[in-house]
């Protein structure tokens, strides 16, 4: 069972025992969770700071209000919370404009990220040869994604304690589910994802001429090409080529499905279903509480080996 627990601006913390309503959404393309929910409460709410959510012991969601609302109906008085997870912090806040020569993760911790709060970080603490450029406007996710591009694009993640993944990883948990427990199933087979050629540019002096062909694409009739300019621009190379069909494949064959139920699995999880052989990386996930019961509602697309 999940518990909440509201701590208000002087520290005081409080445990909402009667959620109403729960929604909360997490995807893979989105750096912050949204959660929202409405609480039945009774007397005076002060104002509040943060908001915890807790699989028994195990913190899963840690966020900072955005929004509270309270509302007096017929049956009772409520309590509308709006929150983001801490992840909001880096998207929230604008980064102060400046050049780096060879950046490090260690440094970029120091002036950017630890002043938020933010004081671990997993993965390498290598300089890399080159520059990152901070410009006026630049978001402190944007500094941290613009660093990542050093490690071959990998995707950062923030976890519920505020520690920083740079490490590229894919998850190691695991789900199985079986067909029995769906409330809903959908599977989707989407050709206008689907990349049938990608020419890469390898020379300086050269022209777009290694072809990158999609056997998948071309088994199902789809013709739609791209280009990558592996030369020129740093940030690309011809495994971008490959990872650019990879990628199309993967969300060609797609599932949506919902259960009744809580599950704890996050965007990066594996998903495996009794009795079929592929297995699907979890895209979002969006958990429902309300007068129905709780629901997990989970999108992911197939894995390729």
């Amino acid at each position: 069972m999940l518990t909440y627990c509201v701590r208000d601006i002087k520290g005081e913390s409080v445990t909402l025992r009667h959620p109403l309503k729960v929604i909360w959404t997490a995807s893979e393309t989105a750096p912050a969770d949204g959660l929202h929910t409405v609480f039945a409460v009774e007397g005076t709410v002060p104002l509040l700071h943060s908001i915890e959510v807790r699989d028994g012991e195990k913190r899963v969601f840690f966020g900072y209000v955005d929004e509270q609302t309270e509302e007096l109906l017929p049956g009772g008085k409520t309590l509308r919370i709006a929150a983001r997870s801490i992840a909001a912090l880096l998207l929230d806040n604008e980064a102060r404009p400046q050049i780096y020569c060879s950046p490090s993760m260690p440094l970029l911790m120091k002036r950017h990220f630890a002043p938020l709060g933010f004081t671990e970080f997993q993965g390498t603490e290598k300089a890399f040869s080159g520059q990152l450029v901070v410009e006026k406007g630049m978001s402190e996710w944007s500094v941290l994604t613009g660093f990542c591009r050093f490690l071959d694009g990998v995707t950062p993640k923030v976890d519920p304690y505020g520690r920083i993944d740079i490490t590229g990883q894919a998850s190691e948990e695991e789900w199985l589910l079986s067909p029995d427990r769906f409330l809903s199933y959908r599977r989707s087979l989407k050709n206008n994802v689907l990349l049938s050629e990608v020419i890469a540019r390898t020379y300086a002096r050269g022209d777009y001429e290694m072809p990158l062909k999609n056997e998948t694409a071309g088994r199902v009739g789809v013709r739609r090409r791209r280009y990558v300019n592996a030369i020129d621009n740093k940030m690309r190379t011809v495994l971008t080529a490959r990872e650019l069909i990879r990628k199309s494949c993967s969300a060609y064959d797609s599932i949506c499905l919902t259960v009744q139920e809580w599950l704890a699995c996050r965007p990066g999880d594996v998903l495996r279903i009794n009795g079929e052989l592929r297995r699907y990386r979890i895209r979002e996930t969006e958990y429902c509480l309300d007068s129905s019961g709780e629901r997990t509602k989970i999108e992911a697309e197939v894995e390729l080996s």
